[in-house]
């Protein structure tokens, strides 16, 4: 019989620590909800009690909660930190009854994130478009994450992918509308829907919280070096630096947007623009034809 799923708040109640504390966990790959197409993190009895399980872990080797929230001292402890994971417990499969679904009832949800995938989200954006909405856009991608990838691995590749969605959602939530939509287009390319009087502050938050938190997913040399070391099919040794993020920005407030394709082509245009400043940074369109 399939557990009961409930919300981060009962789970936070339930296992003594904060929501905070639970997101910030997830992050590091310490604990993994369920998380259906909406994005809302879901548990079961199972997995609170399994936290709480993790937390009598870290008690026992005297680690406080609160480390792992203001220091990185619990991120170099390879020893301790293989200790915790080594509980395998975290692992629950479960079937996500909810879904994102097009008009002929697919469910359109990217396998990776459980966020809306390319379909949904052009489907989503035609929606807004046809009905008059003001909407602003703001594409969201990784620089040099193919890096990364051939450095690390592709497990690790995805879960970056995962921890990058749960700071485009967090930031979404607390800084958006209610209705907001963000998705996951593919690769390392995510797409934020939002209201042009929004699209700032979400930006700006999600490159503070993605700056402070990616050098945590390098290893501690890569980490303090601020960068990682790959050789080419060549032989040639190159230098990559941490990865950033840059976000392209299309409103329909200046101009009239028709169709998604335009949108696509638009925010193209914006990202080659926002290569070029090698640093996270977002970009806006802000032409009016």
């Amino acid at each position: 019989m399939k557990e009961k799923l409930i919300g981060i708040g009962a789970a936070a109640k339930l296992s003594g620590l904060s929501e905070r504390t639970l997101r910030y966990w997830e992050s590091l790959g310490l604990i993994a909800p369920v998380r259906v197409p909406s994005g809302h993190r879901k548990y079961t009895k199972s997995m609170v009690k399994k936290i709480i399980s993790l937390k009598e872990t870290l008690d026992t080797n005297n680690l406080r909660i609160n480390d792992l929230i203001t220091s990185s001292a619990f991120l170099q402890d390879e020893g301790l930190k293989k200790k915790v994971k080594d509980l395998n417990c975290f692992n629950v499969g479960s079937e996500i009854e909810e879904g994102y679904a097009d008009s002929k009832g697919a469910t359109r949800v990217h396998p990776l994130t459980n966020l809306p995938d390319h379909f949904f989200i052009q489907q989503e954006i035609d929606r807004r478009l046809s009905e008059g909405a003001k909407t602003a856009i703001c594409y969201v991608d990784l620089e040099n994450f193919r890096a990364y990838n051939l450095r690390y691995g592709y497990q690790r590749g995805d879960k970056l992918l995962k921890f990058t969605s749960l700071i485009i959602f967090d930031v979404t939530r607390d800084f958006g509308n209610s209705g907001d939509v963000i998705g996951h287009l593919g690769g390392d390319n995510f797409v934020i829907v939002t209201s042009p009087d929004k699209y700032q502050l979400i930006c700006a938050k999600l490159i503070e919280n993605f700056d402070q938190l990616i050098a945590q997913q390098y290893d501690k040399d890569d980490r303090d070096n601020g960068y990682i070391i790959n050789i080419n099919r060549k032989g040639e040794v190159l230098k990559f630096n941490t990865m950033t993020l840059t976000i392209s920005v299309v409103t329909n407030e200046r101009r009239n947007l028709a169709h998604f394709a335009q949108i696509d082509d638009i925010a193209n245009e914006l990202k080659q623009h926002a290569q070029k400043l090698k640093k996270s940074d977002f970009v806006v369109d802000k032409r009016s034809s």
